[in-house]
């Protein structure tokens, strides 16, 4: 049977019916949204046991996203009344679960549009809900079934991902999209033969995996059918697998090796005898000519290791242990992807009334800083001043204001994350972080400029006696709500010319990648800590820290 492509077709209007006319012409800003028809466009191949129903749900998003109305059954939506507005038609499959992986996943469909509705005037708007996951399926020519006759194939991919072809496995299976798929075969004794078959599956395409055989090296042959959304993929594994002698470790699900632009590459030489230096060659997928590298041998074991960089990111590479003429099996890796962290060099500033904000949109957007608090009594005491290494940078002072009838001490901030002002609860007013996907850094490098403030104030954090105000400088990088990685930069010393500073960030956890980051700079490293209104950290009003040209560092 086939893979559907569901259409919902819409109708936006007034005058449907007189009596929806009527109730338009007493409120001039609504309009009508009506759901007319869906149309069901049967295009790629699915698996046989599919049935051709599917039932759709509908969300209606205001541009707050909140859902304004929702349907279980696109079918049961009668006529709605909306404000003039933008909205976004959200249809996906109402009983399926989209995370499911595997042969018992069902196939989950979403699509979204959006409409503006628009007083007295009819409108329409289509929807196509296509497939949200990638299929695989994996078949064993006639030459590779005589060849091997013991074996298993797997598909691998993120999160542990790990799907069983048994031989004569016809079945397909539904996998999340955007992953990196693998084929593995298992030849029992040790041995094992992995390919990279995509390193970023489409969503609503069928990848349909060929095992071959080849007498020299491994192989791969793609070719893609867009009439169809198939992928047909040959992989050729040699003949002839390595034993266990030499087994190169498969690294490319393992965090703790496979970094932005480094990778700790790692095997086994299981041979009675070394007489050669044991090695690693590595070079980028794409490329022709290997890099050799030394191993250096853990002590006591038969396992060896090799540091390789400075690598790109978010590029593939393959890899594979040697000791004299004996090589391991060839494994790939894909680096962690670049992701900026904007306004690094702090030379954008926006004003808005008197707040001061480090971004172009006048708002707390990525970069925060703690002016909207501090205005309520003063003015901004972070800002973009000319005074920098290069374009303008960040100044940030320690000062007291007036909020209300009280006198609160504010220290100079500058942090990724947001800033809501709670005059009742200080301390909660800041929100340290914002979701980060990309490669984790190794250090955190900048320039400064500080001058301590003259008189520090009685406070019970620390609880040592300051003789003089610190500033702070920090990163930190969390998963899953976990510090996973952290830097801090402190000093109470005077410095006049701009200065160069790095931070070497230690991770604690490195088997996991960082959902979150945060960048944080302040001019009194205890000005956060509040009881009440009151500020107990010890510091000193007049402190001033200027930071400039910040730069991270993965190698």
């Amino acid at each position: 049977m086939k893979l559907t492509n569901i259409m919902i077709g819409l109708f936006l209007g007034v005058g449907l019916i007189s009596s929806c006319q009527s109730e338009i012409d007493e409120a001039k800003g609504y309009g009508y949204l009506q759901l007319s028809s869906v149309d069901v466009n049967k295009s790629v191949t699915t698996r046989a046991d599919i049935t051709s129903s599917e039932a759709i749900a509908v969300d209606i998003l205001n541009a707050s996203n909140t859902v304004v109305k929702h349907a279980d059954d696109w079918k049961t939506l009668d006529d709605v009344l909306l404000p003039v507005a933008t909205y976004t038609i959200k249809a996906y499959s109402a009983d399926k679960n989209m995370e499911t992986q595997g042969f018992d996943a069902l196939p989950y469909y979403e699509g979204q549009s959006s409409v503006a509705i628009e007083a007295n005037k009819a409108k329409t708007v289509e929807i196509t809900c296509k497939l949200a996951q990638t299929m695989v399926s994996v078949s064993c020519s006639e030459s590779f079934k005589s060849t091997f006759s013991d074996y298993t194939c797997y598909i691998e991919g993120a999160d542990a991902l790990s799907i069983p072809f048994v031989k004569d496995e016809t079945r397909t299976a539904y996998v999340k999209a955007g992953q990196s798929l693998t084929v593995k075969v298992d030849f029992g004794n040790g041995k094992t033969f992995s390919q990279e078959i995509v390193s970023k599956s489409e969503a609503a395409y069928h990848y349909k995996v060929t095992l071959d055989i080849t007498d020299s090296n491994a192989g791969i042959d793609i070719s893609v059918d867009q009439t169809i959304h198939q992928y047909d993929v040959t992989v050729k594994v040699p003949t002839k697998q390595e034993s266990a002698d030499m087994v190169t470790s498969d690294i490319r699900n393992d965090a703790s090796k496979v970094w932005g632009q480094f990778a700790y590459l790692s095997g086994a030489c299981n041979l009675e005898e070394i007489t050669s230096p044991v090695q690693f060659r590595y070079k980028k997928k794409a490329d022709s000519e290997w890099t050799t590298v030394e191993a250096v041998q853990e002590e006591g074991t038969k396992n060896y290791s090799a540091k390789v960089a400075p690598l790109d990111f978010g590029t593939q590479y393959e890899y594979y242990i040697l000791c004299g003429d004996k090589a391991g099996e060839t494994c790939t890796f894909t680096t962690e992807s670049y992701v900026e962290i904007p306004n690094l060099n702090f030379d954008t500033w926006s004003q808005n009334g008197k707040n001061w904000y480090p971004n172009a949109d006048a708002s707390n957007s990525y970069w925060a800083t703690g002016n909207e608090g501090v205005t309520l009594g003063g003015s901004s005491n972070s800002t973009g001043v000319e005074d920098s290494h290069s374009g303008l940078a960040a100044q940030l002072q320690t000062v007291q204001v007036k909020v209300l009838i009280v006198k609160v001490t504010a220290a100079g901030n500058i942090f990724i994350g947001n800033y809501k002002t709670n005059t009742s609860n200080p301390a909660s007013s800041v929100s340290f972080g914002r979701d980060y996907t990309g490669a984790r850094p190794t250090k955190l490098s900048g320039y400064f400029k500080y001058q301590p403030g003259a008189t520090m104030s009685d406070g019970s954090v620390p609880s040592e006696k300051l003789e003089k105000d610190e500033c702070d400088i920090y990163i930190q990088l969390w998963s899953g709500g976990e510090t996973i990685g952290e830097g801090h930069f402190i000093t109470n010393e005077t410095v006049s010319e701009y200065t160069h500073f790095e931070i070497p960030i230690e991770y604690t956890v490195t088997n996991k990648r960082p959902d979150k980051i945060a960048i944080v700079a302040t001019s009194s490293r205890y000005g956060g800590y509040f009881d009440g209104m009151n500020v107990i950290g010890q510091l000193a009003i007049g402190s001033t820290l200027w930071v400039d040209d910040f730069e991270l560092s993965y190698y």
